[in-house]
């Protein structure tokens, strides 16, 4: 009980400083605080300011204008992704799937989506943590729909270092950006500054040292107890994926094997049916068949179809029409299939 209590709080304490750090630091430098949204329209763009999450102003902007007007707003440019370039979905997983998110997104966005994993930027975010299940929002964009905006972009004078979704969460930018950053952020400071922030790292890392080096080795305590039960899990996820794949094949199979029956039908009455008569349409429903078409004489057409052995009770479903430009009997007949 004591050491649950004991892991509780150094797990909970270590968080919370983990959390504060960041804020800590860019309050320091003075850089993330200010976001500058991008809408992009035909020819102007949509430009908001925001700060710390909270919306300061707004105004539209040309084209002509656009570097001079971003010189009157702060913080890194957010291009804001429409929602009809990116597609939305939850997923609900075991706790200890966890482990194995990254491989389990890849696998729903084959499977919720028409792209390849490879071919989209991903977003996510755990929504809860509840009785073991936990609830994930993800939202993918595809990766030749935000080249093609950050390339307008760029038409405009704009440098978007972030891409989001959802601009009513600003102030979680850096967490939802869709863009791969393959440099850290630019910060500007003076000298004071920078060793302020030496200092507090220097200190924080004195304080949390002993603490972080313990909780480190519960990790690896549970890790390894929940190894055979991520495995098991994995098991289980590829196990009903293959259950489904198997499904699929069987109605596959059953729907080639109908169609090839159709075919055989078809071709058993175009053999039957005298030379002087043609078929213009046919439909299949519930076992039955009911072909439509001309012929010299329709009983003689009825009379040859009885002689197939896969149709039954050939019948005519309409008064046999004459059409005497022609010379030729208009006929509407149904059977059933063996």
């Amino acid at each position: 009980m004591i050491v649950q209590k004991l892991k509780h709080f150094m797990t909970s304490w270590s968080k919370g400083i983990a959390k504060g750090i960041p804020y800590q630091l860019k309050s320091l430098i003075g850089s993330g605080l200010y976001y500058s949204a991008i809408d992009l329209k035909d020819n102007d763009f949509l430009l908001s300011q925001f700060h710390e999450g909270n919306f300061i102003k707004t105004r539209r902007v040309a084209r002509k204008e656009a570097i001079e007007v971003m010189g009157h707003y702060q913080g890194e440019q957010v291009i804001v992704i429409p929602d009809e370039d990116s597609i939305t979905f939850n997923l609900s997983l075991p706790k200890t799937a966890l482990r194995s998110l990254e491989q389990l997104l890849e696998s729903e966005i084959q499977r919720q989506t028409p792209f390849d994993a490879s071919e989209v930027n991903l977003s996510y975010e755990i929504i809860s943590i509840d009785k073991g299940e936990v609830s994930i929002a993800a939202q993918v964009v595809p990766k030749l729909k935000l080249k093609e905006l950050l390339d307008k972009a760029k038409t405009f004078g704009l440098k978007p270092t972030i891409a989001i979704g959802n601009r009513a969460r600003m102030s979680e930018a850096e967490n939802l950006n869709f863009i791969q950053r393959t440099e850290p952020h630019a910060a500007s400071g003076s000298l004071p500054n920078v060793v302020s922030i030496a200092l507090l790292i220097l200190i924080v890392a004195t304080v949390v040292s002993p603490f972080l080096q313990r909780h480190t080795s519960i990790e690896k305590a549970e890790l390894l107890n929940q190894n055979l039960k991520n495995q098991i899990t994995s098991i289980q996820l590829n196990q009903r994926e293959l259950t489904h794949l198997k499904k699929d094949a069987q109605i596959i199979r059953k729907f080639a094997q109908k169609r090839d029956e159709v075919i055989d039908l078809l071709e058993s009455v175009s053999k039957a049916v005298p030379d002087s008569a043609w078929l213009s349409r046919y439909s299949t429903s519930n076992n039955t068949i009911t072909l439509h078409g001309f012929a010299e004489n329709a009983s003689d057409v009825l009379t040859e179809l009885a002689k197939i052995k896969t149709l039954s009770t050939p019948t005519l479903q309409s008064p046999i029409i004459k059409d005497v430009s022609k010379n030729l009997e208009r006929f509407h007949i149904r059977a059933k299939i063996l």
